[in-house]
Order: structure tokens, then sequence, then C-alpha cells
């Protein structure tokens, strides 16, 4: 019987020699700059499996079902083996961003490893033979990169699904020299250590315990005044120094043990012992230690962050173990109380006590919103009257999906690609030739800017290294490609943007499509290449007289004071 051959990843120690006919698992197989090379293989790629969006939705009402449901359980666990007992609560703060996208990541790559054993009776693969241990990430911000941008985790995740499907594929284990990953401990840099002596100093010479204020999202001189009349010192942000642990397997044979699950349900469970960060297990005991550093008092009567609830361990572990403590949270950016499917927004609106949104409401959360608006003040630009410049505003998305939200997701974002690519073809030459393509400060693998310019070798390209506030002076027109924090901010500060993005893929609340559907209408909102470009060839002389009219205000300023409110 004839073999296709299954490649789950670039690494090419993996890839069969080049008689194989070769089964692609996704378009993050396919490196642009490994293009020569895959050419030249017999192959087909399948189809990604959440580019049926009515299963994406479903998918993310039983994994969210899911984690509720694993979240207790392991709360239980980690009380058992740290012999404590805080709350679900608790654990929710602390390992509930880590939890949410094991689950969400790895039902990807199991759907996948479905879909190939579902299309292709015969298939094997090659599978490497290495140190697992490797895999295990230091902290929630490490595990991030290895789901998002590491294709070794990547390969080890679908290696170790294949494995527990090993009687549908047949596998090829190879030893191949492994490459020794050196776990780089750092000493505590000169601006770490200042940040935790200012913080010690700073709590010191405040002389009321009533609230704690970190990574606010508002501007320093704002944060600097609230603090003052709070009598205390800014503390600004964490440096979020948390020591490296590394694994040790002795503390890892603890079981989650549960009898009525799917076969996916059981691959999550045995493997949240073999994944579970450091931190949160060998280094546990030190997130105590670290909040007495600091010298963040107990019990603050209130507890307000806008950027510190996912990532920063020692934060979390601070705001969890003050349970009498009340959390408020503020809107950071873009795409919360819009996106109709939104992880995060979800995890925050759960955890906290009371939500600050930039105007919205969530009618499932409506008693803990306070539609304050956006609270950062921003100074109105100064334009310069030869203003020229179209500034079209990128995302781009890794090649691994990761929490699922309402937008291009893995290698649905190359269709998201050739939408761009339409627009600017479809652009007048005079446009054309002033356009700035301002890509994602991420690029993820997918070579952006060498995919742009095999196309448009004579564009201006901003790589995502300046702020965006460095084209306000020279730019005519913004367009933003997705729903984002620019566009927002844009609105706020009377800045001629425009919209374009698939209103199937960037799916929204229902709540907001009237909004959109206003903004349609006077044409700031655009759902194809062919409207958008139509629209800026025909009014390019005259946007700011459009922009100015009183239908395009009114519809902005409605918009705004429903989801983006002003306080300015």
């Amino acid at each position: 019987m004839k073999y296709k051959f299954l490649v789950t990843t670039p690494l090419q120690e993996t890839w069969p020699s080049k008689d194989c006919k070769i089964i692609f698992l996704g378009e993050w197989c396919k490196l642009f700059t490994n293009k020569n090379n895959y050419e030249e293989y017999d192959y087909e790629t399948l189809d990604y499996h959440w580019d049926d969006r009515k299963k994406l939705e479903e998918d993310y009402n039983y994994l969210l079902e899911f984690y509720e449901k694993t979240i207790k359980d392991l709360a239980i666990k980690m009380n058992e083996i740290h012999e404590v007992n805080f709350s679900l609560r608790y654990w929710k703060i602390l390992l509930g961003p880590w939890l949410s996208l094991l689950i969400h990541s790895v039902f990807d790559r199991w759907e996948m490893i479905q879909v190939a054993i579902n299309v292709n009776k015969y298939i094997e693969t090659n599978i490497l033979i290495e140190d697992k241990i490797k895999w295990i990430a230091f902290d929630q911000t490490n595990f991030k990169k290895l789901v998002m941008e590491d294709d070794g985790w990547n390969n080890f995740i679908y290696s170790e699904i294949i494995e527990f499907n090993n009687d549908k594929v047949k596998i090829n284990r190879l030893k191949i020299p492994e490459k020794k990953k050196k776990i780089i401990i750092k000493e505590r840099n000169t601006k770490i250590t200042f940040w935790r002596i200012y913080h010690f100093i700073a709590k010191l010479f405040s002389f009321k315990n009533n609230s704690f204020i970190i990574s606010s999202y508002l501007n320093k001189i704002d944060e600097t005044i609230l603090s003052f009349r709070l009598f205390q010192l800014p503390l600004f942000i964490n440096p979020n120094s948390t020591k490296i642990f590394l694994p040790q397997q002795k503390l890892r044979k603890w079981k989650i043990e549960k009898k009525t699950v799917s076969r996916f349900e059981k691959f999550i469970l045995k493997i949240i012992p073999k994944q579970i960060p450091t931190i949160y297990l060998e280094g546990y005991q030190s997130l105590n230690h670290e909040v007495k550093v600091f010298n963040w008092k107990k019990n603050p009567k209130s507890i307000f962050t806008s950027n510190s609830i996912h990532n920063d361990e020692i934060f979390k572990h601070f705001v969890g173990a003050n349970e009498n403590s009340k959390l408020v949270i503020g809107q950071h950016g873009g795409s919360y109380g819009i996106s109709k499917l939104h992880f995060l927004e979800y995890h925050e609106l759960s955890i906290t006590d009371k939500y600050i949104s930039w105007g919205w409401v969530n009618k499932d959360f409506k008693s803990k919103i306070i539609p304050l608006g956006q609270i950062t003040k921003r100074k109105k630009p100064k334009i310069k009257l030869n203003n020229s410049k179209l500034v079209i505003i990128m995302l781009c998305n890794s090649r691994y999906s990761y929490y699922l939200d309402s937008l291009s997701i893995s290698s649905q974002w190359l269709n998201y690609f050739n939408d761009q690519v339409d627009l600017i073809t479809k652009l007048n030459n005079d446009i054309k030739n002033n356009t700035i393509i301002r890509l994602y400060k991420k690029d993820y693998g997918w070579s952006s800017i060498s995919r742009f310019k095999e196309i448009f070798n004579n564009l201006e390209y901003d790589e995502g290294e300046i702020g965006i506030e460095k084209h306000y002076p020279q730019t005519k027109l913004f367009i933003a490609t997705y729903d984002s924090t620019s566009y927002l901010e844009n609105f706020g500060l009377n800045l001629p943007t425009i919209l374009f993005w698939d209103n199937s893929i960037f799916e929204m609340k229902d709540y907001v499509k009237p909004l959109f559907n206003e903004l349609k209408k006077v044409k700031v909102y655009h759902e194809s290449p062919e409207s958008a470009a139509e629209f800026i060839n025909e009014n390019w002389e005259n946007i700011d007289d459009w922009w100015n009219s009183n239908a395009v205000k009114n519809a902005i300023e409605r918009f705004n004071n429903s989801v983006n409110k002003q306080n300015n």
C-alpha cells in the first residue's frame, strides 16, 4: 500500500526525500524563504479546519466550557501540591491565561491531525526522538512565545498527538544530533534592579493603603497626579523579574483524574503535568518572596491595572492572594467589546470586580462594567498642509493559532494578505506612489515584507519600529485593515481613517453591527478591496472635505459614544 507522507512543520529534519508524495498539514509548513525547496516536492496542502467559521464558534464555546471544568480540577490539584488553600478565583488569575492558551492551541493542532487522518487512510510521518523536557516553559510569556513562534515546540505537540493516535499513522522515529537548548539565566540588569528598589521605596512613602495601581495605561503625568491624590508614589510598571526554574521530573508525576471525557480531553489532562510552566510548580514558592522584595502591602482596598493581568506572574499572585481587595481592570486596546469571539475579554471580565471599558457594555457582565471611555489622553497632532501619504496599517498573526478570537487565524493570514494586495493593485498610480505599508512589529515567519516587495518593489515600508504618531503630520488618509487600537485612537484624534476588512473573518458582536453599518453608509467602513480602492481613487483630492462632512462626523460621533468614548 502506497503511503502519503505527513509534514507538520517547516523543520527540514522531519521531511522525507523528494521522491515522496507529501501532505502539508497547513500553510505554516511552507515558509516563503523555503519556497524553492518545497516546490520541488509533489505535495498537497490540507484545508484549515477553522475556515469553517461556524465550527470556530462551536469550538470556541466548547473550549470555554472545557476550560472552566479543567481549571476547577487543576485548582484542587495545585492547592494539594503546594499545601495551600487558595480560591478558584486565585488560580484563574494565576493559571487561567496559561491553561486556556494550552487548551486553545493544542485543540487546533489536534483537529488538524484528525483532518489528515480522516482525509488520508494511509499516512506516515517522521517523529524526532528528543528530550521532551526542553519544551517546558518557564512562565506564561515564555509559553506564549513557544506556542506562537517556535516550530520545535509545535512539532513536539504534533508528535505527541500522533503518538496518542498511533494506530492511525505509520510512525518513523528519527534520532538526530540534538542541539543543546541553552538555558540562559540572566543576571538582573540595572533597569530591573532600579525598579525593584523604586517599588520598595515607593511603598515606604505611600501614606494610605487604599489603592494599588500598576501598568494602568494612563500616561505618566496622569498616573502621577492620580497617585499623589491617593497619597502615594506612582509605581508605573512592574519589571516582572521572575527567576527561571528548571523542570524536575519528580514533581511532574501527578495526574488529573476524570472518568467520562473525550479523547482530546484525555490528551489535555495527560499533558498538563508535562507542560505546566516551572513558575507554577518548581518555582511557585518564589512568588511570595518576590512580592516581599517589592514591598507590596497586603490587602489594599482596590487594585487597578490594564496591562499586567496576563503575563506578570508576581502581580497575578499578588492580586489572587489578596482576595479581599477589589480588582479593577482597564481596557488596554482595540477589539474588546467589538469582536464576536474574544477569549481574553471573557477572562478579564470573569476574574475582575469592576472593568473600565472604552464605552461598551457586555450584557453578560453588565454589573461589572464601567463604560468610562479611553483613559489615555493623546495630543492632537499637527498636520502638514501638504500631507500626501496613504498609510495602510497591517496585521500579522502568527502561523500557529493561539487564543481564539474573531480574526484571521493561522494560515488565514494569507487570504488577508491577498486582500491587501488587491486593494493596493487597484489604487491609481499617483496614490500608490505615495503609499506607506506599515507592517506589524512581528512577522512570525510569514516574510511579509519580502512577499510585498515581490509584488510592489517601489512602495515605502515601515516595519513597525517607530510609533505610528510619527506618520501623523504627513498622512492624508489611514487605512485600518483589522479591528485594532489604531483606528479607535485615530477616530479620537479626528484623523481621516477608513476601515477595510472581511467581516466574515473579523466577525462582530451583534450590538455593534448597526454602528458599522452606519460607518459603511458614509464610506468609512469597507468590506472588500474593490470598495475601499474605488472610494480612495474617487475622493483622494477631497479627503478632508469628505471627513469633515456632517454625515461622517455624525457617524463617527455615534460610534465613539457607544464603544470609543473620548475623555479629553
